[in-house]
């Protein structure tokens, strides 16, 4: 006697669907036997809880879950796109653009039932896996939807979307009119256009389904625009990679294939799936003065052996002893610079990365990597280093890792310990570079958490994963071994510390309610501190205060993982969910 989802909506569907449905059914149903029974099902919308149903058995047993309502209420459509780092109005795109908003997000369910002995009696509440008792606990394989329309359907009784056309995997065809390789759009293939519109075309990118065996793989590496004057003849060529500098992504460079990402920008993430490529005369800059006509075409499909990328950055690589491309400079005992800091930052931005440059205290040289939203980065920099949305606290100057370092050796990196929780139901993944600088990818089960040692600006994860900065390591930096899955109590109590605190980056919310809507009104980046013991900050029994001494209590409502929550300086309370009523 179980549960069993025997159908579910496409891996990756427009929300504007006529309807996104799930199929129960339960072995344990009879109509003539089972007394109230009823399906429960709990949505979670990019690892949060955003919804609890229940519904009835139709005549056939089964029941019938409708999502689209609540997932289209999740999805927003804005004429605002990201240029790399740079908001823009999304007619202006050239060569691409992401969408700003959340037009694609991560959705899966988890089911149960419930159901009564007798006529009389109160209903009880099972796990979906025969007759345990507990709350809903059979998963759906983890989907995802996106903000746009599903094609007239002739057969309205008929619930049928299939992604594959849209799905961009090798060179346009020969055969006109395509039916593969298509931009998520219904306009005619020829338009008449003149000098001054705009003109996007929106198409799919990257890993459009997510789960344990993501194989839905959109691959559009670079576009091309070609240029022919009134008698046909071709006039110019251009192609520009689909990469994070021409606005696309996530691959940063035209080196880089997509296979090689999935450490870096999980396939669960979605940042990335829908893109949009500028199509317009006013959006071509380089549109020649005797252009009759011109098309534009996205290609690229790579069917070589990969290798993972690993993360970046290692804030304080090693130099290379004997360089193969310019002669090695001659050593100097004089360090590329005397004012070397250590600086504790975080990006406070709404994008899901930002680009950071600083002076690498043991090269001189300038360096970047992308700094994740919501991680805490610890680094050594001649100079204070720069980007978008950043806070920045200077520490003071940098130690070095070894208590007397050798003259003729580099420390691989500077070593600290982190605290990382998974505060999601659901299995979330993480990577990191331990003290020997090797690469460790894991993952935390539902509410795990554990400490790791690695080296600084290295930590990233999954966004149900919380990274905290606790200090340098306790020992002498030792390969640290991948964490094991141990079960832990959602809610555990430390020992306190006295005299500990951690501290948290914040958005801090003005308003919570607009229209009866709840969203973050007047956002601030703001800096709060609890104690040590500390593991989830949205936790009810956590105090939050002002100040590193733990006497100023916070009070104020605030924004974490999608919900805003009050301090009352004594606890935590849920206030509402974006986007849900308030």
């Amino acid at each position: 006697m179980s549960l069993a989802i025997v159908d579910t909506p496409q891996p990756f569907q427009p929300v504007l669907s006529d309807g996104l449905y799930f199929t129960l059914s339960s072995s344990t149903y009879d109509a003539q036997t089972t007394f109230k029974f009823r399906f429960i099902y709990e949505l979670f919308v990019q690892g949060e809880k955003v919804f609890e149903g229940k519904c009835s058995p139709n005549p056939f047993g089964l029941g019938i879950v409708d999502l689209q309502q609540i997932l289209e209420s999740y999805t927003t459509s804005l004429p605002i796109s990201y240029w790399n780092t740079t908001p823009i109005y999304t007619h202006q795109t050239f060569p691409f653009s992401r969408p700003a908003n959340q037009e694609t997000l991560a959705y899966q369910i988890v089911c149960g039932y419930e159901y009564a002995s007798s006529e009389i009696v109160g209903v009880t509440g099972f796990t979906g896996s025969g007759d345990t008792i507990g709350l809903p606990a059979i998963k759906s394989q983890s989907l995802k939807t996106f903000r746009s329309t599903m094609g007239t359907n002739p057969r309205a009784t008929q619930q049928d979307f299939n992604i594959g056309p849209f799905v961009l995997s090798g060179s346009p065809l020969s055969v006109y009119p395509t039916i593969s390789g298509l931009f998520l759009t219904n306009a005619p293939r020829i338009l008449d256009v003149s000098p001054e519109d705009y003109f996007t075309l929106g198409f799919t990118n990257y890993y459009l389904n997510s789960g344990s065996t993501p194989t839905i793989l959109s691959e559009p590496y670079y576009v091309e625009y070609n240029y022919f004057n009134d008698q046909g003849s071709l006039i110019l060529t251009e192609q520009y990679d689909n990469v994070l500098g021409n606005g696309g992504g996530p691959r940063s460079s035209g080196c880089n294939v997509y296979q090689q990402l999935f450490l870096i920008d999980p396939p669960s993430g979605t940042t990335y799936n829908t893109l949009y490529v500028g199509a317009g005369p006013a959006n071509l800059p380089n549109l020649p003065a005797n252009c009759a006509q011109y098309t534009v075409q996205l290609y690229g499909v790579f069917e070589g052996a990969t290798t993972p990328i690993p993360v970046t950055p290692t804030p304080t690589p090693t130099p290379s002893a004997t360089s193969v491309i310019s002669p090695s400079p001659t050593p100097s005992s004089t360090p590329p610079c005397t004012n070397c800091n250590r600086y504790f930052l975080s990006y406070t931005g709404e994008s899901a990365f930002t680009t950071v440059t600083f002076v690498n205290c043991d090269t001189g040289s300038s360096e970047s990597f992308q700094a994740l939203a919501g991680v805490v980065y610890n680094i050594c920099s001649c100079s204070t280093p720069t980007g978008t949305e950043l806070s920045i606290s200077n520490q003071g100057p940098c130690t070095p890792v070894t208590p007397t370092p050798s003259p003729t050796t580099t420390p691989a990196c500077v070593c600290s310990e982190y605290l990382l929780e998974n505060e999601s139901a659901f299995e979330a993944f993480f990577q990191y570079t331990n003290c020997s600088n090797e690469v460790i990818s894991d993952s935390l089960e539902a509410f795990q958490l554990t400490n790791i040692c690695a080296c600084d600006g290295t930590v990233s994860g999954d966004d149900a994963i919380t990274i905290s900065f606790l200090g340098p390591c306790p020992v002498t930096p030792t390969p640290t071994p991948t964490p094991t899955r141990t079960p832990v109590s959602p809610t555990p109590t430390p020992t306190q510390t006295p005299g500990c605190f951690l501290s948290w980056n914040i958005d801090e919310c003005a308003s919570t309610c607009s229209g009866g809507i709840c969203a973050c009104e007047g956002s601030t980046p703001v800096t709060v501190y609890t104690d040590c013991s500390v593991t989830s900050i949205t936790d009810p029994f956590t105090e939050i205060y002002e100040n590193t001494a733990l006497t100023n209590p916070y009070t104020a409502d605030f924004v974490s993982s999608g919900s805003i929550y009050n301090s009352s300086g004594s606890g935590v309370t849920l206030v509402c969910v974006i986007g849900g009523p308030c």
